[in-house]
């Protein structure tokens, strides 16, 4: 943590392919996946828990101007909010399995205002978040089967 590749450094390039990510300073180019799997590293059951005390936050952004052209992203965040909220959750231990930390990597990045495109930016503000969002659920199908 903290080095000068982090996965917290990583800012995402958002093209219609799965492959550009930047790390800002460096310049780096990593996959989307790369992102995920370099960040989900560093997800830890504190910082799960954490995330699930902020779903009213996640709720809330998909209540935006902006969040409204995302209709996968509404329910995606739905089913991570409910997956945050679950016994499973509250009960998970380090060091977490692979769905639960990619579910924080999604979780986390939406909750970033200040990422590759601002989500306050008018219609196209959480573009990059839906891109994660999207690759997190299409690597771990499971995260479909929440209702």
């Amino acid at each position: 943590m903290g080095h000068k590749n982090s996965p917290s450094k990583l800012k995402p390039v958002i093209h219609r392919t799965e492959v550009q990510h930047t790390s800002g300073a460096n310049d780096r180019p990593v996959s989307i996946d790369q992102y995920i799997e370099e960040a989900s590293r560093e997800m830890t059951a504190e910082r799960l828990r954490k995330l699930a005390s902020s779903t009213n936050e996640l709720a809330a952004k998909m209540a935006t101007e902006q969040a409204r052209p995302h209709a996968d992203l509404h329910d995606h965040t739905a089913r991570l909010i409910r997956l945050l909220e679950s016994e499973q959750v509250k009960l998970c231990k380090d060091p977490l399995d692979k769905v639960l930390a990619e579910a924080g990597v999604a979780a986390d990045y939406l909750l970033k205002g200040m990422d590759l495109i601002p989500d306050r930016v008018p219609e196209i503000g959480l573009t990059d978040d839906a891109r994660v969002m999207s690759r997190v659920f299409t690597r771990n199908p499971e995260l479909m089967e929440i209702t």
